[in-house]
């Protein structure tokens, strides 16, 4: 995410000093209430589909944005060309966190998420 929010931050410093008529916007969503998830390959930490329906279960928990809300937050911070378009609770608590803690944000939030999942990273093989 850092390098994505340098290059657009670099773009948007260009347009502007060539007076474009382009604006530039990042979206930073939370969890947003949809099948992505659902969706989405096993990662490193999920071997298998058992592993797997917990964390599916607590992040349909979690995910509290619908995705009308997040289309709608969308649109309002395009409309008011916002750098930043934060979508959820959630992605403003994780910006904050960034924002306080830059150098430790990372095994902050990683705590955090695997709190809520109940449990720890598989021992490496």
């Amino acid at each position: 995410k850092f390098a994505v929010r340098g290059f657009s931050e670099s773009v948007r410093h260009e347009l502007a000093m060539s007076h474009s008529p382009v604006r530039l916007s990042v979206v930073h969503p939370g969890g947003v209430k949809t099948n992505i998830a659902r969706n989405s390959q096993a990662g490193a930490y999920l071997r298998d589909r058992a592993d797997r329906a917990p964390l599916l279960q607590r992040f349909e928990q979690m995910a509290r944005t619908t995705p009308a809300a997040a289309a709608s937050r969308i649109l309002r911070g395009i409309a008011r060309n916002e750098p930043r378009i934060l979508v959820g609770r959630d992605a403003r608590v994780m910006d904050w966190i960034q924002r306080l803690r830059p150098a430790r944000y990372w095994s902050i939030m990683a705590r955090t998420v695997l709190r809520r999942a109940g449990g720890q990273p598989p021992a490496s093989s």
